[in-house]
């Protein structure tokens, strides 16, 4: 990891979530010359949270301006879309090159850009007071810590948000993804011809399946050292699917989300059944291989600002977007460059921070909302009207081929 960085000049903040989120922001205001500590409540390496993403060309932009100029190897380069029918023919195409890439080679070029003595593990935030010039923060641990700033980037269940906005919390979306990895030495001769190499579609429905390539353990990216990223979207009714999804075998509920080795053998064994039924065949033989699926509950999350006094929230902790538009990675690295812009605009924190929430606000919200009609035909639950309006649009294939996980293309 990166060795000590010191500030120059006396600006101090605090960042609650060393993910990708507040690694950006701390790298982005390390390079105006802050005073950065990082807190992350896990004590255990997240580099392997998360799967697959899609990157953009917004993504790449930002991680140059962040001084991440080593992107050579970040991913594997997908040159089309392919869409197949029940029955296994190919019924679309689309060229459409982007890189793809996993979210652990995201974190792991931020995190080895960031210095270590600034990275505190272990440390789960349970208490938030703003002064007039400042803001302290207490621990679990019973350590302290306080600063101008404070920045939360913990994500869609952030504790930061509970203290400033308790008020706005994640909103089931009324369906569920069912995410696995595949090693590529693990794929037929069939699948490593027809399926690996692309990034392919399946719409069975009031569903959608999906999968493409990315770098393999230790971010592999050579031939055979790959794996394929698979995604099934399947409605899950809130009250009853939902719940007996996230119980496990000794009958307790896990609440808004389960470990993979806690879904039950039945759950895993009906779905993967269910694939014969549902799936092309290439896609229900990728969805057999998955040996400890990760169940995945979709939500939405809206708050009414970014801004509070001293503390602003940025990243999945101010707005979750649906995983459609693939957005999630450039979005937080958005937020965090805006911010740290802001911040060397204004000396005053709460004047940059109402700035940087007038900026970013309105974008976040439209990507939400984006992402929320193109998900809309896979709800099982009572669709708002503006998603009644766009379910009939985003059942058409040949859109869900062009819009998914690219942020460049404009519906009609």
């Amino acid at each position: 990891m990166a060795g000590n960085q010191g500030p120059d000049n006396n600006r101090r903040v605090i960042i609650i979530g060393g993910s990708i989120s507040g690694l950006a922001t701390g790298l982005a205001l390390l390079r105006q010359g802050w005073d950065v500590s990082i807190y992350e409540a896990t004590n255990h390496a997240i580099e392997q949270r998360g799967a697959g993403i899609i990157t953009h060309t917004a993504l790449f932009n930002s991680l140059e301006a962040l001084g991440i100029n080593k992107l050579d190897k970040v991913g594997i380069s997908i040159l089309k879309r392919k869409l197949f029918a029940r029955n296994g023919e190919v019924v679309g195409n689309l060229e459409l090159p982007q890189i793809s890439t996993s979210w652990g080679r995201m974190y792991t070029l931020l995190r080895q850009n960031f210095p270590d003595n600034r990275y505190h593990q272990n440390k789960r935030l349970t208490e938030i007071e703003q002064c007039r010039d400042t803001v302290k923060t207490s621990f679990s641990d019973g350590t302290q810590d306080s600063a101008e700033l404070l920045v939360g980037a913990d994500g869609i269940r952030s504790a930061v948000r509970h203290h400033v906005e308790p008020t706005a919390n994640p909103e089931y979306a009324g369906y569920v993804a069912w995410r696995g990895l595949i090693d590529e030495s693990d794929l037929s001769t069939v699948e490593s011809s027809e399926i690996f190499p692309y990034f392919t579609f399946c719409l069975p429905d009031g569903e959608q399946v999906l999968s493409y390539p990315i770098a393999g353990a230790g971010h592999q990216i050579d031939h055979g050292q790959r794996r394929c990223n698979v995604v099934w979207y399947r409605p899950a009714e809130g009250n009853t699917t939902l719940v007996d999804l996230l119980t496990d075998s000794d009958g307790n509920y896990n609440g808004v989300s389960i470990a993979p080795d806690k879904v039950r053998n039945e759950i895993v064994s009906a779905m993967q059944a269910e694939a014969d039924h549902l799936l092309s065949p290439q896609h229900a033989q990728l969805i057999k291989k998955l040996e400890q699926p990760f169940l995945q509950p979709i939500y939405d999350l809206l708050t009414t600002t970014m801004n509070h006094q001293r503390v602003v929230l940025i990243g999945d902790a101010a707005y979750t977007a649906r995983p459609h538009l693939a957005a999630g990675v450039t979005k937080a690295l958005e937020d965090a460059l805006s911010l740290a812009e802001q911040l060397s605009i204004y000396p005053d924190v709460k004047t940059a921070l109402k700035n940087f929430d007038e900026l970013r606000r309105p974008i976040n919200i439209e990507l939400v909302n984006r992402s929320r009609e193109m998900g809309a035909y896979l709800q099982a639950q009572q669709m708002i009207r503006r998603e009644k309006q766009h379910d009939r649009l985003h059942r058409d294939a040949e859109l869900v081929l062009h819009e998914t996980a690219n942020l460049e293309y404009q519906p009609p």
